[in-house]
């Protein structure tokens, strides 16, 4: 069995997917040519590239003011949550299935 054969079943494995032996041969290839890229963009030197902490470059304010500090809060009341829920089951929100 090829190494990208032995890689996808081991991802679809890890999503719980069932893959027909067409769908295996099809995506094998795609994910071999992907973790290929991947391999191209580690050759890359990133050595003078700072670290960024939003890939949309969002900055504070100023750097005494800095971001706003992560504190825990109390989060909504159990009963308050559940409240305008159209459907209650459990004590949680009730949905239709969606999964066979």
């Amino acid at each position: 069995m090829n190494q990208d054969l032995e890689r996808l079943r081991h991802v679809a494995n890890l999503a719980e997917l069932s893959l027909t032996e067409e769908e295996e041969q099809r995506f094998a290839g795609e994910l071999g040519r992907i973790l290929t890229l991947f391999t191209e963009l580690d050759a890359i030197d990133t050595t003078d590239v700072p670290p960024t902490a939003h890939v949309a470059g969002i900055e504070p304010v100023s750097s005494e003011e800095g971001w706003r500090a992560d504190v825990v809060q109390p989060g909504l009341p159990h009963d308050e949550a559940l409240a305008g829920a159209p459907s209650v089951d459990h004590g949680g929100f009730a949905v239709p299935t969606f999964v066979e």
